[in-house]
């Protein structure tokens, strides 16, 4: 059928062939994206065009042989009927960094604050991550740091402190998500001051290096740190009382058997 296409919505149908006259019924949705890791297709979502297919006349109202295709601009949402209009949200997908931090061993203390090196690889200059959870003022090399709470790709370092029990989140604002999926990272711890370090559970490790995960909750988008600081009980104060010890059991052996003589001697004189 030869014709035109009038539209008053917003879906082109101008080389779709009609080759019937009557009344079609169009069903819209998203079935791709150019970046599906970082922006999912919208595939809750379904809408549905309506289109009628007439004669078209001309203006003595005589058949023409061509059609006109009237394409109406209320759209009805697919699970409710309602008329609305079509609108697909590529939402960007966004996941955060967990970072524990826990101390252990009989030399720890759990005041001790602890300083890890952040490095993304492939952020854009420029871009800024919010640091979630982290002490405001911190104590540590013997001095009071005031933390910034942001890691800004900037070309200079930053750094995060965790104490005992604590956990950040880099890449979170306590609302949103900000990290893009795919994003490398890496967290280097800068000094134990004499723990040992852990990561993930391996010791020796004073590093981890990961990739962020789609998957929410994602081991990949975890790191876990634990400190060990563990020392030999001191014995020598045992070892040198023990002497002192002896000495006092001697001395009261000798004070009971001049006492006891005494007592014999008297004795002896009545």
């Amino acid at each position: 059928m030869n014709g035109d296409v009038q539209t008053t919505g917003g879906l082109d149908i101008s080389n779709y062939n009609f080759t019937t006259l009557g009344d079609y019924k169009f069903i819209v949705k998203e079935t791709s994206s150019a970046d599906e890791t970082n922006y999912p297709v919208d595939s809750e979502k379904e809408y549905y065009f309506y289109v009628s297919v007439r004669n078209k006349l001309d203006n003595n109202h005589n058949l023409t042989g061509e059609y006109t295709a009237i394409m109406y601009e209320q759209v009805k949402d697919h699970d409710t009927g309602d008329k609305t209009r079509a609108v697909f949200e590529s939402t960007a997908l966004r996941r955060r960094i967990q970072v524990t931090n826990e101390v252990s061993g009989n030399l720890a203390d759990v005041e001790d604050y602890f300083k890890y090196k952040v490095i993304f690889e492939g952020a854009n200059d420029g871009d800024v991550f919010t640091v979630f959870g982290q002490d405001n003022t911190v104590d540590y090399g013997g001095e009071s740091i005031a933390t910034t709470n942001t890691v800004t790709i900037d070309g200079e370092d930053d750094f995060i402190y965790l104490k005992h029990g604590q956990t950040v989140y880099i890449g979170y604002d306590g609302e949103n998500d900000q990290l893009p999926v795919g994003l490398k990272y890496s967290l280097v711890e800068v000094d134990a001051n004499g723990y040992v370090q852990y990561v993930d559970g391996v010791t020796g490790d004073t590093s981890r290096k990961k990739t962020i995960s789609a998957t929410e909750n994602a081991l990949s988008n975890k790191v876990a740190f634990l400190n060990h600081k563990e020392g030999n009980v001191l014995t020598g104060i045992v070892i040198s009382v023990a002497p002192y010890v002896l000495a006092i059991g001697v001395v009261s052996a000798l004070m009971i058997v001049v006492f006891s003589n005494k007592k014999k001697q008297r004795k002896t004189k009545c």
